[in-house]
């Protein structure tokens, strides 16, 4: 061999190795986003696809089997309209089929409290991981919650106008839009009158005009 083609073969080998990588962080950026999905659509088998079946998670209210978590957790979600969990912030070190991951979550959950009105539950924190590699695909072994801030505020239905199911709300598996896809580009569209978006938050406040500084008892 020439040193030529050495060093072709030290560069091919290192290249290899940063793709090995890239493609492991993606595929475990994936599963934190689907995790997402998976909460917010109350889909349980797309949570459950996460974790390993002998994974634990260990969530602030719950501590135990993940799948057992799955089944805890999912049916609990779907008993309100809707929530959102956020992912950002994920670093991610690899090592070997193992890999340990810090990411940053927000989640809302909108909490019926009348026919008006919600409990916007807004929570933050971190989710420590450890992932593992079984057969070249990674999922979740153990998830540690670290809670950092919790908070409630009430606030007005503003999507009570809308129709049951219509595609611009956020939906419970099967019936998200999310589900049809590509095949939203051949859907028919459901149209709905303009609204003076700004000018109704202003009336939802009490403000009857620009000098107005009343707003709505929205505690009782």
């Amino acid at each position: 061999m020439t040193a030529r083609s050495d060093s072709a073969s030290e560069i091919i080998a290192g290249l290899t190795a940063r793709l090995e990588q890239l493609e492991a962080r993606e595929a475990i950026r994936e599963v934190m986003y689907r995790y997402a999905r998976g909460a917010d659509r109350g889909d349980l088998e797309l949570f459950k696809s996460c974790y390993w079946p002998d994974a634990t998670d260990c969530h602030w209210f719950w501590n135990g089997n993940a799948h057992e978590f799955a089944d805890y957790v999912i049916p609990l979600l779907r008993e309100i309209p809707n929530s959102q969990h956020s992912i950002t912030n994920p670093i991610i070190d690899i090592d070997g089929d193992r890999a340990f991951a810090e990411c940053q979550w927000y989640v809302l959950h909108r909490i019926p409290l009348d026919a008006n009105r919600f409990i916007d539950q807004q929570c933050e924190g971190r989710y420590l991981d450890v992932f593992e590699r079984r057969d070249g695909e990674w999922k979740i072994l153990h998830r540690q919650t670290a809670l950092e801030a919790l908070r409630e505020h009430v606030t007005p239905n503003i999507t009570r106008g809308y129709p049951p199911l219509h595609p611009a709300v956020g939906q419970r598996s099967p019936h998200d839009a999310v589900y049809r896809g590509a095949a939203l580009a051949v859907d028919e569209i459901h149209r709905m009158p303009p609204v003076d978006l700004w000018g109704d938050a202003r009336a939802r406040h009490g403000h009857s005009g620009a000098g107005s500084t009343e707003t709505p008892d929205l505690s009782s």
